[in-house]
């Protein structure tokens, strides 16, 4: 009989540390950040005790909770005698979003605090610039990459860092860019300069057994909500290193020079992530799929949560197993060769890491994705995406071939949860008119907030925003409250993540709406446009920009309320919310019109006939590519200082050769002496995109000391600052 498993406890965390038991206290810690991430941030199943007085109030004992593990953890870092492995490293960035959420949504904010007592700098008036001892660096400067967050205030030089240890490097961008919710100007202005810097780096790996290799499905998805152009360059070399992983695994991908039938048909494979009757990748897809089975006989591949409605849409349905990712794709390579697959489809990719590795394998000769999430894969493995005219800003966003099917090819089903009847809320001239937003807290962004705080600024009327926030629950909603209360005050309300139904009547309350950018909202519109609202968008050459405007013109909303660019957004929501009339007059279009049926009716059936000309047209030569790929100039060598201030959790992907299982997390050592001579230096840059022109400066004795940041910069020079 099986002992049962202890909840993870922060009483015994804190009495662990409080007995200087290092390694118990690391694992027990590592125990609450895992439980935090299988529970998207809530604290059940954490042990801990609360005041009396704060029992009835929810939100007070989240706050209390990270409190009480920032505090104990402060103690816990700040112990020299701590030293943490390679291993017991990488598991904490793995995790370290959330200690950055407990430290971020507590008064601490950061972990600067616990940094600086590893600082050596002699000057006090400057604290922002670490500097290590150069006879323990490698342990210090360790702890300091775990305690490294978004919401960080104390320079660091990645080149510093990349010169140093270049695998905890690489491992600490991973991390960075891992929270689902990178929004303050401190955090965005991160996660921005590690997009410039990184993708030139993150090439040199040659696997990822030195990284938190569980996480890179963030790295990969993660990106689309920066502002930068050029923000997806990180997926190429990220591509790169998982295939040069899978090739020393022993990987070989499919012959693919032959295809098969089922009952007379060529056999189209879909690998799946998130697909059920509630989930809007189900809603958007499944028509087109069924419709494809007039030319392919449909396998879906999927984990147990495809429910049977998922399940209905294929011919048959596979089950992955719950082993490594390692086997799940020798699964899907299984089923393709028994099959002999002609096409490989996948409607989603960037939420799971099974869809990545994936595409940088061959398993079919068509490859191709649709848009479940809106961007380029940069992978040399897909030949196509799949994606409505309309919704096209610019090809050049994409590596791949598109095939542009009419704009009522994939026509939607209706939400099950979606209410039947609404009693419309429309009133003719409100004191304080209610602007919804409807938004998940990666969305979130300083540029989107500004804007907000702007039509608050500038509207003649007194405005209130509601934000309905999916994903802010448990820890992660006090951190994000702050953040909109920062630029909003008492002019907006934070709403929690909320069942649909209720988030719904948060929204029903409102008189308008404005979307988020540069990453807009699909079911955000649907959800508009059912409860009788408008609302304003902003568009851009991205899909996941430009989405916003071909929903808007397919509901029949006037072209005004599409806006290119921030002040001409800013501009219509003011004029939206100031003029009563028009926007109640707007409002009775929608709702007599009955816009939303135009995304619920059309014919799906050109996906399924452009895949099959594709394949006719790669039988009638079998030997030539059917696309060439685009050479898209990569951006990577370019750098940039730092601007003034969606799924279970996944396994590590195994390692190309096996660990020592002796490597414990947590190992001791005897401290070091301080002391305050110099060896390295930088330049501290502005916010410029030049490379650095920072020379090293020669010592004539042998330095005792390292400087992790820089101090004073040249004016041309350019350093890589976090």
């Amino acid at each position: 009989m099986s002992e049962h498993k202890q909840d993870p406890s922060v009483l015994r965390f804190e009495a662990a540390v409080h007995k200087k038991e290092y390694e118990v206290a690391c694992n027990e810690l590592l125990a609450i950040l895992g439980k935090l991430d299988s529970n998207f941030g809530t604290i059940h199943g954490i042990e801990i005790d609360f005041p009396e007085q704060i029992l009835s109030m929810p939100q007070e004992c989240d706050v209390h909770f990270c409190t009480r593990v920032a505090a104990a953890t402060t103690d816990l870092f700040s112990a020299p005698e701590l030293l943490i492995s390679e291993h017991g490293a990488i598991r904490f960035l793995s995790l370290q979003r959330w200690l950055a959420q407990i430290f971020g949504a507590s008064p601490y904010i950061n972990a600067d605090h616990i940094i600086q007592t590893y600082n050596v700098n002699p000057d006090p008036a400057d604290r922002k610039n670490i500097m290590l001892n150069n006879d323990n660096f490698s342990a210090v400067f360790t702890k300091i990459c775990i305690l490294y967050f978004p919401e960080a205030n104390v320079l660091l030089n990645l080149d510093t860092a990349w010169e140093h240890m270049p695998n905890l490097c690489a491992s600490l961008c991973f991390a960075l860019q891992s929270p689902r919710f990178i929004g303050t100007p401190t955090a965005f202005a991160k996660r921005a300069t590690i997009l410039q810097w990184f993708p030139a780096k993150l090439e040199q790996l040659a696997n990822l057994n030195h990284v938190p290799s569980g996480i890179s499905h963030d790295v990969y998805m993660h990106c689309s909500y920066d502002t930068a152009l050029n923000k997806h360059d990180v997926k190429r070399p990220l591509n790169h290193v998982i295939r040069r992983h899978l090739l020393q695994s022993g990987w070989q991908d499919r012959d693919v020079s032959d295809s098969g039938t089922n009952q007379g048909k060529p056999v189209m494979v879909v690998l799946l992530e998130h697909f059920h009757g509630g989930h809007s990748i189900y809603r958007t897809h499944s028509t087109s799929m069924v419709a494809a089975r007039e030319h392919f006989h449909l396998i879906g591949i999927g984990k147990n949560s495809v429910d049977e409605l998922g399940r209905q849409v294929f011919d048959e349905f596979v089950e992955l197993s719950e082993k490594t990712i390692f086997d799940q794709l020798g699964q899907v390579r299984e089923v393709c060769e028994k099959n002999k697959a002609a096409v490989l489809y996948m409607p989603s990719i960037g939420m799971d890491l099974i869809t990545i590795f994936a595409s940088n394998t061959r398993m079919a000769p068509i490859q191709a994705v649709a848009l479940g999430h809106p961007a380029t894969t940069h992978s040399d493995f897909i030949e196509y995406v799949v994606v409505e005219d309309d919704y096209v800003g610019s090809e050049e966003c994409f590596s791949e071939t598109l095939i542009r099917l009419p704009k009522d090819a994939l026509p939607y089903v209706p939400s099950s949860a979606a209410p039947t009847h609404v009693e419309y809320r429309l009133r003719d001239n409100p004191e304080v008119v209610h602007i919804g937003v409807a938004a998940t807290t990666m969305k979130l962004n300083p540029y989107f907030l500004a804007a907000c705080q702007a039509i608050r600024d500038r509207a003649k009327v007194k405005v209130h925003f509601h934000f309905a926030l999916g994903q802010s629950s448990g820890i992660i909603h006090p951190y994000v409250e702050r953040f909109i209360k920062s630029f909003l005050g008492n002019d907006a309300t934070a709403h929690a993540h909320l069942p649909y139904q209720q988030y719904m009547q948060v929204l029903h309350q409102c008189d308008m709406m404005v979307n988020p950018f540069p990453f807009g909202n699909t079911n955000g519109i649907i959800d508009m446009v059912t409860l009788g609202l408008v609302g304003v968008c902003k568009t851009g050459p991205e899909v996941h920009e430009h989405i916003d405007e071909g929903l808007f013109k397919r509901l029949g909303l006037p072209e005004w309320l599409i806006a290119d660019t921030v002040d001409t957004y800013v501009e219509c929501a003011v004029r939206l919310a100031e003029n009563h009339a028009e926007r109640l007059e707007l409002r009775r279009h929608i709702i007599e019109n009955n816009g939303l049926q135009t995304l619920f009716s059309g014919d799906p059936r050109p996906m399924g006939e452009a895949f099959i000309a594709k394949f006719k047209e790669w039988q009638a030569h079998p030997e030539q590519p059917l696309v060439q790929k685009k050479a898209v100039a990569s951006s990577s060598e370019k750098h940039a200082g730092l601007p003034v201030a969606e799924a279970a959790p996944t396994a590590e992907v195994a390692p190309v050769k096996k660990a020592s299982a002796k490597k414990a997390p947590v190992k001791k050592a005897p401290a070091k002496k301080a002391v305050t001579s110099e060896s390295a230096t930088g330049k501290k840059g502005a916010n410029a995109a030049k490379p650095s022109t920072a020379k090293k400066t020669a010592t004539k004795k042998k330095p005792t000391t390292s400087k992790v940041t820089t101090q004073k910069a040249d004016k041309d020079a350019q350093s890589k600052l976090l």
